[in-house]
């Protein structure tokens, strides 16, 4: 089976091939290349030690970042790449780190110690595709199986957990039975991953294709981090799940809108401050009444969030909003330029100022002046707002 690797990565390849080196592409972007997926970034594998790579890659610029775990980052053709020195199985200490690194020659060795069979996948020019543990298999019956013994593959990495179901849910593959009895008995491993790591996973979740199916099936996991989530909010968002773009920020949205400490939950997970914004803004506005086109100006003159976002949360959790009417007034709005903000008055507070009026009055004229030109947009003009304010 030939796979087609572009021009920047193969000649790494064959620099370490050159210098007496084994080299492969593996993981992802084998996984993503079998089913006709986007590949976004090429990891290598090599027998060559990290000082040996640094020799032979000693004319390109790298990055020594991730040197003391056998990574070392070549930049190709501008393109920064992964090269990573063949290791063996170790101890792990707190679930999640090896204890130490061990480097091997062996390239089985090196797959061994991955998470998956779909992802132990390796591949180069000269072997072709290498598949030490059914990985191939697994991808023609959509399948996430741990490697070898599920129960040791969590306990030394608990964010493997979360990997499966991203894995699982992105693909809309089925976890395996004993890949998915280990991750319930082992869910409460995941106290021992930092807040940052998964919310990173649980982002890469939400987004995820099957999410529903994954919401139903690992409630039990995703409450291990989110013990607010109880089924009934589950089973009651799921409608709604279904009816979602793959955004993370809306469908977060739609799973906290009906519990009392979002914020808090937030702040837990590590959600910065622009994606708490999005998320509290749409729960906080999910009955907004809109059903003119003055309401809906009005209602964007303090939305501070982009209106697509909201509208697509909105047409999600409300089967009675009036989508293509709101939407339509929007279009209508944006055509015509019509102002629903202090910046889109004709004047500013300068102009208040001089006629008189100072500090937090200047600030109370020019949302009168916003208020009547929402009403009617035709009186937007430096005349007749002046002429307003003089008769106040």
């Amino acid at each position: 089976m030939k796979i087609q690797i572009p021009e920047y990565i193969q000649v790494l390849i064959d620099l370490l091939n050159q210098n007496h080196y084994n080299a492969y592409v593996v993981g992802g972007a084998i996984r993503n290349a079998l089913l006709g997926l986007p590949i976004h970034d090429y990891d290598l594998t090599t027998d060559a030690t990290p000082d040996e790579m640094l020799q032979v890659f000693s004319s390109y610029r790298l990055f020594k970042t991730g040197i003391q775990h056998g990574t070392i980052t070549v930049l190709s053709d501008g393109q920064p790449v992964e090269i990573t020195t063949f290791r063996s199985e170790n101890t792990y200490e707190d679930h999640r780190h090896p204890s130490t690194v061990s480097f091997s020659n062996n390239i089985e060795e090196d797959c061994k110690r991955r998470d998956f069979t779909i992802n132990a996948l390796c591949y180069n020019k000269s072997e072709g595709l290498i598949d030490f543990f059914g990985g191939i298999e697994d991808l023609q019956h959509k399948i996430i199986r741990c490697i070898g013994n599920a129960n040791e593959r969590i306990d030394e990495d608990a964010l493997r957990i979360l990997r499966a179901l991203r894995f699982a849910g992105r693909l809309s593959f089925t976890i395996e039975e004993n890949t998915a009895t280990a991750i319930h008995k082992q869910k409460q491993l995941l106290h021992y991953i930092s807040e940052e790591r998964i919310h990173n996973e649980w982002v890469g979740i939400l987004e995820t294709n099957a999410l529903s199916s994954i919401l139903t099936e690992y409630s039990d996991i995703i409450q291990v981090f989110i013990p607010e989530l109880k089924e009934y909010i589950i089973q009651d968002s799921l409608a709604s799940i279904n009816q979602s773009p793959l955004n993370a920020n809306i469908r977060m949205a739609i799973l906290l809108k009906d519990i009392s400490n979002a914020k808090e939950i937030l702040e837990r997970l590590k959600y910065s401050g622009a994606e708490q914004t999005v998320i509290l803004s749409c729960i906080r506005n999910s009955e907004y009444k809109l059903s003119s086109k003055i309401e809906l100006k009005q209602f964007l003159s303090t939305l501070n969030i982009p209106f697509n976002t909201y509208h697509q949360y909105r047409t999600a959790i409300d089967p009675n909003y009036q989508r293509e009417n709101i939407h339509a007034y929007y279009q209508e709005v944006q055509n015509m330029h019509e102002p629903y903000q202090l910046k889109n008055l004709a004047i500013n507070g300068n102009t208040v100022k001089e006629l008189g009026y100072q500090g937090k009055d200047i600030k109370d004229i020019l949302q009168r002046c916003l208020n009547t030109v929402i009403e009617n947009p035709e009186n937007n003009t430096i005349e007749y707002l002046i002429n307003m304010i003089k008769g106040l």
